[in-house]
C-alpha cells in the first residue's frame, strides 16, 4: 500500500485552536482581579441589558445515555441511567458543560490548564518504533550502541534505588559492573517481578513485563551500598507522575522494607531497596527506571504546545459562564424532561473500543511535515491539533458487545432510544447584545439548529442530539412597574423574537469579532462540519471515521499513520 493511503481514521478529529484569544467587551485591558470584578461589575448594569431565556427542544438522533456510575438494586451490573425522580432526563450539568465547550470554540475562548486541559508530561518507549523518527528520539536519549533490531546495549547503568531511615529521598547504590543478561532458554517468562538473590549476595533478578521475542532477563550484582547518588526531587516527581505505566513501580512494588531491606544490604539505615537502572547526566540522576529500555518522560508538557492560548484575558466563556474565582455565571441551565416517558434500548454491554492515548503524537498534534518528520511532545513551536470532537454515526445500534471476560469491568447500560424528545431551558440575565448573539450563534452554528454528542459511548455512535432553540425575552422593567397584567395574572413581560432579532443579535457579536479582526473561519468551518448530521449519508462514512485496530494487518499505530484535518474527513468523495 503507498503511502497515500496510509491515512488514520478514528471516531473523534479536532477543531484547529484560533491564533489568538478574543477578549470580551468586559475585558477593558485589566491586569489585576481587583480590576476585572469592578469591569464585570460596570458591564452588568449598562443599560440595555437583555434577561430572558432559550427553550431547547432536544431529540435524540441515536440512542443516548447518561450514566450514573450507579447499579440496580436488583442487577448490580447495570448502571442506571440519569433518573433522580424516576423518570430519565438529561442534567442540566451536562448540557451546560457540552455547550460551554462548543461556545468556546465559537467565541475564540482561552483554553486553561486544568479547566480546559490537564497539563502533564507524557511518557515514551519508542526504541523499536517503526517509525524512524520516534525510534531515533529513544536511541539518542538513551545513547544504545547497536542499530540492529535486536538493540542489546543500552547506556543506563544498573544499580539499586534505596531509602534511607529518616529520609524521604531517593537514592542510587551503583553496582559493581554492568547487570548480567541471561537468556531464558527454555524456561516460562516470569513477568514484573524481582527475584531477590541470598543475603549479603548483591544479586537480584529482574524480569519486565511479557513481550513479543523476550529471551532474557537481568541479574543485579556487587552493589556499592555506601556510595549513594542522591536522586532530585523533580527526577523522583516525572517518575511518579508516569499514570500509565504498566508492570513494576520502583516506588511503590518489588522493594525489599525495613528488616528485609537491611538484612539484605548488610546496611543498618537502608530501610527500602528495589534493582533498578539509571542514566546520569552532569553529575545528577536524569531518569531511571525499572528495566535496561525504561520508559522516558518528554521534556516539555502539554501547555508548552497549548500556543497562545492559555492567557488571563477575560473571555467571553469567562463573561457568561463565570469565573470562579471572581463572578458566578449569569447562566442557569435546567434539567432536560422527557416530552413523554422515554422508550429504552434493552440492556446490554457495550462494544470494546480502546482510543488511542495522546502519545499517539500522529492523532494529537499538528503534523505539517509528513511522516519522516513527525511531530512529537518535545518539538518546538508545535500545537495540539485543538478541541476534541466525535463524529456523528447515523447507526448508533452498533453499541452492542460481547458479554465482558475476566477482567473486563464493563457494565450493561439502558441508554433512551433515538427520537426522544426532551426539553430544557437556558435563563440568563443581564447580556449584551453581542454575549446573547454568542450564545444564540453557538445554538444555531449550522443554520437553525445544533446537532452534537452528549453523554457515554460517544465513539460508539451514541450520544447524538438535535437542539432547536427559541428566544424568550423579558421585558425586566415593564415586569417591575406592572407586577400583574390586565387578566390579573402575573406580568412575565415576555416575548418571543423573531428571526430577524436573533440574526441581529448574531450579528451584534460577529462584527464584534471583525472589529478586532480576529479571524478564525477555518475553526468555524471545521466546526460546522464535525456538527453535520448530513455527513453520515456520505458514501463510505463509516470507513472514513472507523477505529483504528492495533491487530489491523496494515499497521496503522505501529507504522504512526497521520490523522487527517477535519476538513479532508468525508471530502474525498462526491
Amino acid at each position: 500500500m503507498g503511502k497515500e493511503n496510509e491515512i488514520a481514521t478514528a471516531p473523534y478529529n479536532f477543531v484547529s485552536l484560533p491564533k489568538a484569544v478574543l477578549a470580551s467587551p468586559m475585558d477593558g485591558n485589566a491586569v489585576t482581579d481587583e480590576e476585572r470584578t469592578l469591569n464585570y461589575r460596570t458591564h452588568v448594569l449598562e443599560k440595555g441589558q437583555f434577561s430572558g431565556r432559550i427553550e431547547l427542544t432536544i431529540e435524540t438522533k441515536t440512542p443516548v445515555f447518561i450514566g450514573t456510575g450507579v447499579g440496580t438494586a436488583e442487577d448490580k451490573d447495570l448502571e442506571l441511567f440519569f433518573s433522580p425522580t424516576g423518570v430519565p432526563m438529561i442534567p442540566g450539568s451536562s448540557l451546560r458543560g457540552m455547550i460551554k465547550n462548543l461556545f468556546k470554540i465559537v467565541t475564540c475562548g482561552a483554553m486553561r490548564a486544568g479547566e480546559d486541559y490537564h497539563d502533564r508530561v507524557f511518557y515514551y518507549r519508542t526504541l523499536a518504533d517503526r517509525n524512524k523518527r520516534m525510534g531515533e528520539l529513544y536511541r539518542n536519549e538513551m545513547s544504545v550502541q547497536n542499530d540492529r533490531r535486536d538493540i542489546a546495549e543500552p547506556q543506563a547503568a544498573a544499580g539499586y534505588l534505596v531509602q534511607i531511615t529518616g529520609d524521604q529521598g531517593y537514592y542510587i547504590c551503583p553496582t559493581g559492573k554492568p547487570a548480567e543478561i541471561i537468556p531464558y532458554g527454555s524456561n516460562r517468562q516470569i513477568e514484573n517481578t524481582v527475584i531477590w538473590g541470598e543475603p549479603g549476595s548483591g544479586e537480584a533478578d529482574c524480569h519486565t513485563g511479557r513481550m513479543s521475542g523476550k529471551r532474557t532477563y537481568t541479574r543485579h550484582c556487587n552493589p556499592d551500598w555506601m556510595q549513594r547518588i542522591p536522586v532530585p526531587v523533580q527526577v523522583v516527581k516525572t517518575y511518579r507522575e508516569d499514570r500509565d505505566r504498566k508492570g513494576v513501580d520502583l516506588l511503590t512494588s518489588c522493594r525489599l522494607l525495613d528488616a528485609d531491606a537491611r538484612v539484605f544490604t548488610g546496611q543498618d539505615d537502608i530501610q527500602s531497596v528495589v534493582p533498578c537502572f539509571y542514566k546520569m547526566e552532569k553529575g545528577e540522576v536524569k531518569h531511571f527506571g525499572f528495566g535496561r529500555f525504561y520508559r522516558l518522560a518528554y521534556h516539555m508538557s502539554v501547555s508548552d504546545h497549548v500556543i497562545d492560548m492559555d492567557v488571563p484575558v477575560v473571555d467571553y466563556a469567562d463573561a457568561l459562564f463565570g469565573r470562579k474565582e471572581l463572578w458566578a455565571s449569569r447562566l442557569s441551565f435546567t434539567d432536560a424532561m422527557p416530552e413523554e416517558e422515554p422508550q429504552m434500548d434493552a440492556p446490554d454491554y457495550p462494544k470494546i473500543l480502546s482510543s488511542p492515548k495522546p502519545t499517539a503524537v500522529q492523532l494529537y498534534l499538528e503534523q505539517k511535515h509528513g511522516a519522516d518528520r513527525l511531530a512529537h511532545w518535545d518539538s518546538e513551536k508545535v500545537s495540539i491539533r485543538g478541541y476534541k470532537l466525535y463524529w456523528h454515526q447515523k447507526n448508533g445500534a452498533d453499541w452492542h458487545g460481547e458479554k465482558p471476560k475476566n477482567g473486563d469491568e464493563r457494565r450493561k447500560i439502558q441508554p433512551v432510544k433515538k427520537g426522544t424528545k426532551f426539553f430544557a431551558n437556558i435563563r440568563f440575565e443581564r447580556l449584551s447584545e453581542d454575549e446573547l448573539g454568542a450564545l444564540l450563534k453557538t445554538l444555531r452554528i449550522n443554520g437553525d439548529h445544533l446537532c452534537c454528542k452528549i453523554g457515554k459511548g460517544k465513539s460508539l455512535g451514541l450520544g447524538s442530539i438535535e437542539i432547536t432553540s427559541s428566544l424568550v425575552l423579558m421585558d425586566m422593567k415593564a415586569s417591575y412597574l406592572n407586577v400583574f397584567d390586565e387578566m390579573g395574572e402575573w406580568n412575565r413581560a415576555e416575548s418571543t423574537a423573531d428571526n430577524a432579532k436573533i440574526q441581529k443579535l448574531i450579528t451584534a457579536f460577529d462584527n464584534y469579532v471583525k472589529d478586532r479582526e480576529i479571524n478564525y473561519d477555518k475553526s468555524i468551518e471545521e466546526l460546522r462540519h464535525m456538527l453535520d448530521w448530513n455527513n453520515t449519508e456520505i458514501r463510505g462514512w463509516k470507513e472514513e471515521i472507523e477505529q483504528m485496530s492495533i491487530q489491523d494487518k496494515r499497521k496503522p499505530f505501529q507504522k504512526r499513520w497521520i490523522l487527517p484535518t477535519a476538513l479532508e474527513v468525508g471530502k474525498k468523495k462526491p
